[in-house]
């Protein structure tokens, strides 16, 4: 029990190093629960807002078939030349009113803006919370899979990570330079993507971070051949082609024989 207390309380901390406080999640969590009401409040308004646009496009097509039946009439007499201009005219600004109408923009900045008392999350709060689970990690020397299985503590709930959780989580180490977490995560987003019927991230964007992180451990052979089976893969990457020579370049100033180069390869 000492060490679930110890283990939530250093994730909360990690966490809050980027993400203000647990007030912040607090109301995070508020905030998911009324987004399904907005939603269908915006569904709603916008089903209405269509129904009134078809109206407008039926009574449209009415008027264009007068319009139609009269042809010249309506361009050679003066009088209806006017009405026929006035008519489009405020005809098309009521069409442009219903069809400038849609709230979208209102919806998301009411889940977002500071009026609704929520800070939403950026781009580095996840990326702090991932550094954060990778601290919690090795304090308590954590398999990689059991955490991505959410097997921190016997009482954690039926939360598992996705390929593409595993894959932002190694991305986030990787940005910190953190080659040996970045090599973990990616082999188990490699794993999780195996298993997903609908695929969550592009196993080429794995490939090619895990070949960068073997690579900057020195681990050049498990980097030449995670490329070439990208390349194998996509023969049009921008990248893969040049980056099979570069490593084989690499291996060769090593004093590594090319009919050497994928053989004896060093474990991950």
């Amino acid at each position: 029990m000492r060490l679930a207390l110890l283990v939530l309380a250093t994730i909360g901390y990690a966490v809050a190093d980027l993400f203000t406080s647990i007030a912040d999640m607090q109301n995070l969590l508020e905030t998911e629960r009324n987004i399904p009401k907005i939603l269908d409040k915006y569904i709603h308004d916008e089903e209405e807002r269509l129904v009134q646009l078809k109206k407008l496009s039926e009574e449209y097509s009415k008027k264009n078939e007068i319009s139609i039946e009269n042809g010249l009439k309506d361009i050679t007499n003066p009088i209806n030349a006017f009405l026929l201009i006035k008519r489009k005219i405020f005809d098309w600004k009521e069409i442009e009113s219903k069809m400038n109408a849609n709230k979208a923009g209102n919806v998301v900045s009411s889940i977002t803006d500071d009026s609704y008392g929520v800070r939403y999350p950026t781009a580095d709060d996840l990326s702090g919370a991932a550094i954060g689970l990778l601290r919690l990690q090795d304090t308590y020397r954590l398999d990689t899979k059991d955490l991505a299985d959410g097997k921190i503590y016997a009482d954690q709930g039926n939360y598992t990570f996705s390929a593409k959780d595993c894959f932002e989580i190694a991305r986030a180490a990787y940005n910190e330079h953190d080659f040996y977490h970045t090599v973990m995560w990616m082999e188990e987003a490699q794993r999780r993507l195996g298993d997903e019927v609908e695929p969550t991230v592009e196993v080429e964007d794995i490939l090619e971070y895990l070949a960068f992180a073997l690579y900057k451990q020195n681990n050049l052979k498990h980097a030449l051949k995670l490329t070439e089976e990208l390349y194998k893969m996509n023969p049009t990457h921008p990248r893969a082609k040049g980056n099979v020579k570069w490593y084989e370049d690499l291996l060769e100033q090593e004093g590594v024989r090319r009919s050497d180069m994928r053989k004896n390869l060093p474990p991950i």
